[in-house]
Protein backbone atom coordinates (compact mmCIF):
# COMPACT_ATOMS: atom_id res chain seq x y z
CA UNK A 1 0.00 0.00 0.00
CA UNK A 2 1.64 3.36 -1.05
CA UNK A 3 1.04 6.53 0.56
CA UNK A 4 -1.61 5.63 2.85
CA UNK A 5 -4.28 8.41 3.91
CA UNK A 6 -5.85 8.09 7.75
CA UNK A 7 -8.82 7.36 7.84
CA UNK A 8 -11.69 5.49 10.01
CA UNK A 9 -12.51 2.67 7.97
CA UNK A 10 -10.94 1.41 4.70
CA UNK A 11 -14.24 0.88 3.72
CA UNK A 12 -18.32 2.36 4.89
CA UNK A 13 -20.44 -0.27 3.40
CA UNK A 14 -24.22 2.11 2.90
CA UNK A 15 -26.84 -0.96 3.34
CA UNK A 16 -27.47 -4.14 5.96
CA UNK A 17 -29.12 -6.42 2.58
CA UNK A 18 -27.51 -9.24 1.52
CA UNK A 19 -25.28 -7.89 -0.71
CA UNK A 20 -23.53 -5.31 2.15
CA UNK A 21 -23.33 -8.36 4.30
CA UNK A 22 -21.80 -10.37 1.76
CA UNK A 23 -18.97 -7.76 0.42
CA UNK A 24 -18.51 -7.11 4.44
CA UNK A 25 -17.67 -10.69 4.75
CA UNK A 26 -15.31 -10.90 2.28
CA UNK A 27 -13.67 -6.92 2.98
CA UNK A 28 -13.25 -8.01 6.66
CA UNK A 29 -11.34 -11.40 5.12
CA UNK A 30 -9.62 -8.91 2.98
CA UNK A 31 -8.14 -7.54 6.71
CA UNK A 32 -9.91 -4.04 5.72
CA UNK A 33 -11.93 -2.15 8.04
CA UNK A 34 -15.25 -2.13 7.68
CA UNK A 35 -18.16 -0.79 8.86
CA UNK A 36 -21.74 -1.72 7.71
CA UNK A 37 -24.32 1.03 7.85
CA UNK A 38 -28.10 0.71 7.98
CA UNK A 39 -31.31 1.23 9.37
CA UNK A 40 -33.56 -1.45 8.06
CA UNK A 41 -31.30 -4.60 9.32
CA UNK A 42 -31.67 -7.47 6.31
CA UNK A 43 -32.99 -5.29 3.98
CA UNK A 44 -35.75 -6.36 1.50
CA UNK A 45 -34.78 -9.92 1.92
CA UNK A 46 -35.33 -9.44 5.43
CA UNK A 47 -39.22 -8.60 4.28
CA UNK A 48 -39.64 -12.01 2.84
CA UNK A 49 -41.66 -14.66 4.72
CA UNK A 50 -40.52 -17.72 2.47
CA UNK A 51 -37.16 -17.94 0.31
CA UNK A 52 -37.13 -20.73 -1.14
CA UNK A 53 -34.65 -20.17 -4.24
CA UNK A 54 -31.27 -19.63 -2.11
CA UNK A 55 -28.84 -22.74 -2.86
CA UNK A 56 -28.55 -24.51 0.60
CA UNK A 57 -31.99 -23.84 1.75
CA UNK A 58 -35.06 -25.82 0.74
CA UNK A 59 -36.76 -23.34 2.64
CA UNK A 60 -35.62 -20.24 4.49
CA UNK A 61 -37.53 -17.43 6.35
CA UNK A 62 -35.95 -13.87 4.99
CA UNK A 63 -35.30 -12.55 8.67
CA UNK A 64 -33.25 -15.97 9.68
CA UNK A 65 -31.13 -16.29 6.39
CA UNK A 66 -30.14 -12.24 6.65
CA UNK A 67 -29.02 -12.61 10.37
CA UNK A 68 -27.36 -15.55 9.33
CA UNK A 69 -25.55 -13.37 6.68
CA UNK A 70 -24.85 -10.61 9.71
CA UNK A 71 -23.30 -13.29 11.72
CA UNK A 72 -20.89 -14.54 9.40
CA UNK A 73 -19.99 -10.55 8.56
CA UNK A 74 -19.58 -10.14 12.49
CA UNK A 75 -18.01 -13.21 13.20
CA UNK A 76 -14.84 -11.81 10.83
CA UNK A 77 -14.85 -8.92 12.13
CA UNK A 78 -17.06 -6.18 10.45
CA UNK A 79 -18.73 -3.05 12.69
CA UNK A 80 -22.13 -2.65 11.96
CA UNK A 81 -24.05 0.40 13.00
CA UNK A 82 -27.60 1.24 12.78
CA UNK A 83 -27.87 4.62 11.42
CA UNK A 84 -28.55 6.84 8.95
CA UNK A 85 -25.85 8.37 6.27
CA UNK A 86 -27.48 12.06 5.58
CA UNK A 87 -24.65 13.29 2.84
CA UNK A 88 -21.41 11.80 1.49
CA UNK A 89 -18.56 14.22 0.62
CA UNK A 90 -15.96 13.69 -1.66
CA UNK A 91 -12.12 15.02 -0.12
CA UNK A 92 -9.44 16.74 -1.60
CA UNK A 93 -7.48 13.58 -0.71
CA UNK A 94 -9.91 11.53 -2.66
CA UNK A 95 -11.19 9.66 0.72
CA UNK A 96 -14.95 10.14 1.64
CA UNK A 97 -16.99 11.77 4.36
CA UNK A 98 -20.42 10.41 5.38
CA UNK A 99 -22.62 12.40 7.81
CA UNK A 100 -24.66 10.07 9.87
CA UNK A 101 -28.23 11.39 10.55
CA UNK A 102 -29.18 10.12 14.21
CA UNK A 103 -25.63 9.78 15.86
CA UNK A 104 -24.55 13.29 14.06
CA UNK A 105 -20.95 11.39 13.70
CA UNK A 106 -19.05 12.20 10.59
CA UNK A 107 -16.85 9.14 9.63
CA UNK A 108 -13.95 8.96 6.98
CA UNK A 109 -13.10 6.25 4.73
CA UNK A 110 -11.10 5.59 1.58
CA UNK A 111 -14.38 4.10 -0.13
CA UNK A 112 -17.64 3.93 -0.49
CA UNK A 113 -19.59 0.68 -1.29
CA UNK A 114 -23.47 1.78 -1.76
CA UNK A 115 -25.80 -1.44 -1.24
CA UNK A 116 -28.59 0.62 -1.23
CA UNK A 117 -31.16 -1.37 -2.04
CA UNK A 118 -34.90 -0.50 -3.21
CA UNK A 119 -37.70 1.28 -1.61
CA UNK A 120 -41.19 -0.03 -1.76
CA UNK A 121 -43.28 1.36 -4.85
CA UNK A 122 -46.84 3.62 -3.77
CA UNK A 123 -49.97 2.72 -5.51
CA UNK A 124 -50.54 6.49 -5.79
CA UNK A 125 -54.74 5.88 -5.03
CA UNK A 126 -56.62 8.22 -3.19
CA UNK A 127 -56.44 8.00 0.64
CA UNK A 128 -53.32 5.68 0.02
CA UNK A 129 -51.05 7.85 2.47
CA UNK A 130 -54.31 8.56 4.71
CA UNK A 131 -54.76 4.93 5.90
CA UNK A 132 -50.89 3.88 5.79
CA UNK A 133 -50.49 2.30 9.27
CA UNK A 134 -54.64 2.11 9.94
CA UNK A 135 -55.04 -0.86 7.38
CA UNK A 136 -52.76 -0.05 4.83
CA UNK A 137 -48.88 -1.41 4.88
CA UNK A 138 -46.46 -2.47 2.22
CA UNK A 139 -45.03 -5.82 4.14
CA UNK A 140 -46.85 -8.45 4.67
CA UNK A 141 -44.17 -10.21 6.78
CA UNK A 142 -43.87 -7.29 9.04
CA UNK A 143 -47.38 -6.93 9.55
CA UNK A 144 -49.19 -9.47 8.85
CA UNK A 145 -50.35 -10.65 12.59
CA UNK A 146 -52.05 -7.65 13.21
CA UNK A 147 -54.73 -9.02 10.44
CA UNK A 148 -54.69 -12.36 11.95
CA UNK A 149 -58.41 -13.79 11.34
CA UNK A 150 -59.39 -10.97 9.11
CA UNK A 151 -60.55 -9.87 5.30
CA UNK A 152 -57.48 -8.76 3.63
CA UNK A 153 -56.37 -7.57 0.59
CA UNK A 154 -53.28 -7.93 -1.75
CA UNK A 155 -52.22 -5.38 -4.67
CA UNK A 156 -49.86 -6.78 -7.03
CA UNK A 157 -48.72 -9.76 -9.36
CA UNK A 158 -45.16 -10.00 -8.85
CA UNK A 159 -43.82 -13.23 -6.56
CA UNK A 160 -43.79 -10.66 -3.64
CA UNK A 161 -47.93 -10.56 -4.08
CA UNK A 162 -48.18 -14.16 -4.42
CA UNK A 163 -46.20 -15.16 -1.63
CA UNK A 164 -47.90 -12.10 0.63
CA UNK A 165 -51.21 -13.49 -0.60
CA UNK A 166 -50.06 -17.26 0.71
CA UNK A 167 -48.47 -16.46 3.66
CA UNK A 168 -51.67 -14.17 5.03
CA UNK A 169 -54.59 -17.43 3.78
CA UNK A 170 -52.59 -18.95 6.31
CA UNK A 171 -54.10 -16.25 8.94
CA UNK A 172 -57.08 -15.00 7.27
CA UNK A 173 -60.16 -16.73 6.54
CA UNK A 174 -60.28 -14.57 3.32
CA UNK A 175 -57.91 -12.79 1.04
CA UNK A 176 -58.48 -11.28 -2.27
CA UNK A 177 -55.45 -10.77 -4.40
CA UNK A 178 -56.20 -7.95 -6.80
CA UNK A 179 -54.04 -8.34 -10.47
CA UNK A 180 -53.88 -4.90 -12.61
CA UNK A 181 -54.16 -7.50 -15.85
CA UNK A 182 -55.33 -10.99 -16.93
CA UNK A 183 -52.46 -13.02 -15.86
CA UNK A 184 -49.28 -12.77 -12.74
CA UNK A 185 -46.08 -12.44 -13.67
CA UNK A 186 -45.26 -14.86 -10.31
CA UNK A 187 -42.56 -17.77 -10.62
CA UNK A 188 -44.80 -20.67 -12.23
CA UNK A 189 -44.28 -22.36 -9.28
CA UNK A 190 -45.68 -19.56 -6.67
CA UNK A 191 -48.92 -19.65 -8.75
CA UNK A 192 -49.27 -23.76 -8.48
CA UNK A 193 -48.95 -22.97 -4.82
CA UNK A 194 -51.18 -19.78 -4.62
CA UNK A 195 -54.45 -21.71 -6.56
CA UNK A 196 -53.96 -24.84 -3.80
CA UNK A 197 -55.09 -21.98 -1.23
CA UNK A 198 -59.27 -22.43 -1.09
CA UNK A 199 -59.71 -19.06 0.77
CA UNK A 200 -57.63 -17.15 -1.57
CA UNK A 201 -59.84 -15.08 -4.37
CA UNK A 202 -57.95 -13.86 -7.46
CA UNK A 203 -59.55 -10.54 -8.98
CA UNK A 204 -58.05 -10.03 -12.23
CA UNK A 205 -58.56 -7.14 -14.18
CA UNK A 206 -58.45 -4.59 -11.16
CA UNK A 207 -57.01 -1.66 -10.47
CA UNK A 208 -57.07 0.04 -6.96
CA UNK A 209 -58.16 3.59 -7.39
CA UNK A 210 -59.07 4.50 -3.74
CA UNK A 211 -58.95 3.18 0.04
CA UNK A 212 -61.42 4.40 2.41
CA UNK A 213 -62.82 4.37 5.65
CA UNK A 214 -63.30 6.54 9.00
CA UNK A 215 -60.75 6.00 11.36
CA UNK A 216 -59.15 2.95 9.35
CA UNK A 217 -59.54 0.86 6.70
CA UNK A 218 -63.26 -0.87 5.52
CA UNK A 219 -63.06 -1.34 1.89
CA UNK A 220 -60.74 -0.70 -1.11
CA UNK A 221 -62.92 0.98 -4.17
CA UNK A 222 -61.43 -0.30 -7.82
CA UNK A 223 -60.86 2.13 -10.55
CA UNK A 224 -64.20 1.23 -11.90
CA UNK A 225 -65.82 1.33 -9.20
CA UNK A 226 -66.68 -2.08 -7.10
CA UNK A 227 -65.98 -1.60 -3.55
CA UNK A 228 -64.61 -5.00 -1.42
CA UNK A 229 -64.58 -4.64 2.08
CA UNK A 230 -61.65 -5.29 4.13
CA UNK A 231 -59.96 -5.05 7.29
CA UNK A 232 -56.00 -4.39 5.75
CA UNK A 233 -54.78 -4.32 2.23
CA UNK A 234 -51.25 -4.51 1.61
CA UNK A 235 -49.39 -3.09 -1.64
CA UNK A 236 -46.90 -5.80 -3.65
CA UNK A 237 -46.54 -3.85 -6.52
CA UNK A 238 -42.56 -3.91 -6.72
CA UNK A 239 -40.08 -1.10 -5.46
CA UNK A 240 -37.99 1.48 -6.91
CA UNK A 241 -34.22 2.07 -6.51
CA UNK A 242 -33.09 3.95 -3.70
CA UNK A 243 -30.59 6.74 -4.52
CA UNK A 244 -31.73 9.89 -3.46
CA UNK A 245 -28.25 9.98 -1.54
CA UNK A 246 -26.54 10.23 -4.43
CA UNK A 247 -28.44 13.22 -5.71
CA UNK A 248 -25.72 15.48 -4.95
CA UNK A 249 -23.50 13.35 -7.67
CA UNK A 250 -23.05 13.30 -11.23
CA UNK A 251 -23.32 9.31 -11.85
CA UNK A 252 -24.73 7.45 -14.71
CA UNK A 253 -28.10 5.81 -14.40
CA UNK A 254 -30.43 3.47 -16.63
CA UNK A 255 -34.02 5.07 -17.91
CA UNK A 256 -35.18 3.21 -14.79
CA UNK A 257 -33.07 5.06 -12.12
CA UNK A 258 -30.99 2.29 -11.68
CA UNK A 259 -27.52 3.10 -10.72
CA UNK A 260 -24.91 1.88 -13.49
CA UNK A 261 -21.78 -0.27 -12.52
CA UNK A 262 -18.82 -1.56 -14.72
CA UNK A 263 -17.89 -5.01 -14.34
CA UNK A 264 -15.71 -3.88 -11.36
CA UNK A 265 -19.18 -2.50 -9.32
CA UNK A 266 -17.51 0.56 -9.37
CA UNK A 267 -19.28 4.02 -10.84
CA UNK A 268 -17.76 5.42 -13.76
CA UNK A 269 -16.15 8.35 -13.33
CA UNK A 270 -15.66 7.91 -9.25
CA UNK A 271 -13.17 6.53 -7.75
CA UNK A 272 -13.65 4.65 -4.87
CA UNK A 273 -17.61 4.78 -5.26
CA UNK A 274 -18.76 1.12 -5.63
CA UNK A 275 -22.73 -0.34 -5.84
CA UNK A 276 -24.04 -3.81 -5.51
CA UNK A 277 -27.32 -5.28 -5.25
CA UNK A 278 -30.92 -4.57 -6.38
CA UNK A 279 -29.96 -0.87 -6.58
CA UNK A 280 -27.44 -1.25 -9.81
CA UNK A 281 -27.94 -2.24 -12.90
CA UNK A 282 -25.85 -5.51 -12.97
CA UNK A 283 -26.97 -8.99 -13.27
CA UNK A 284 -29.14 -8.00 -16.10
CA UNK A 285 -31.57 -5.97 -13.56
CA UNK A 286 -32.14 -10.26 -11.93
CA UNK A 287 -33.08 -8.68 -8.31
CA UNK A 288 -32.45 -11.88 -5.70
CA UNK A 289 -30.19 -12.76 -3.24
CA UNK A 290 -28.16 -14.70 -5.26
CA UNK A 291 -27.51 -12.08 -7.56
CA UNK A 292 -26.71 -9.46 -4.56
CA UNK A 293 -24.71 -11.83 -2.82
CA UNK A 294 -22.25 -12.31 -6.31
CA UNK A 295 -22.17 -8.38 -7.02
CA UNK A 296 -21.53 -7.77 -3.49
CA UNK A 297 -18.64 -10.46 -3.16
CA UNK A 298 -16.72 -8.80 -6.79
CA UNK A 299 -17.69 -5.28 -5.17
CA UNK A 300 -15.51 -6.45 -2.21
CA UNK A 301 -12.61 -8.06 -4.48
CA UNK A 302 -12.15 -4.63 -6.17
CA UNK A 303 -12.07 -2.34 -3.16
CA UNK A 304 -9.79 -4.48 -1.87
CA UNK A 305 -7.65 -4.27 -5.32
CA UNK A 306 -8.36 -0.30 -5.33
CA UNK A 307 -7.42 0.08 -1.53
CA UNK A 308 -4.08 -1.79 -1.96
CA UNK A 309 -2.70 1.08 -4.20
CA UNK A 310 -4.67 3.76 -2.17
Amino acid sequence: MTNPTQTDYDTIIIGAGAAGYTAALYTVRYKLKTLVIGLQEGGQSALAHDIENYPGFVSIKGPELMKKFKESAVEYGAETKMDEVKTIEKNADNTYSLHLAYSGETLTTKTVLLALGTKNRKLGAIGEDTFYGKGVTYCATCDGMFFKEKTVGIVGAGDSAVTAAIYMADLCPKVYLFVRKDTMRAEPIWQEKLLEKKNIEIVYNTSIGEFAGDTKLEKVISTDGKEFTLDGCFIEIGADPNTALLDPFTIEKDKGGYIEVTKEQALPNHAGLFSAGDVTTGSNHFHQIATAVGEGAVAANSIFNYVSKF
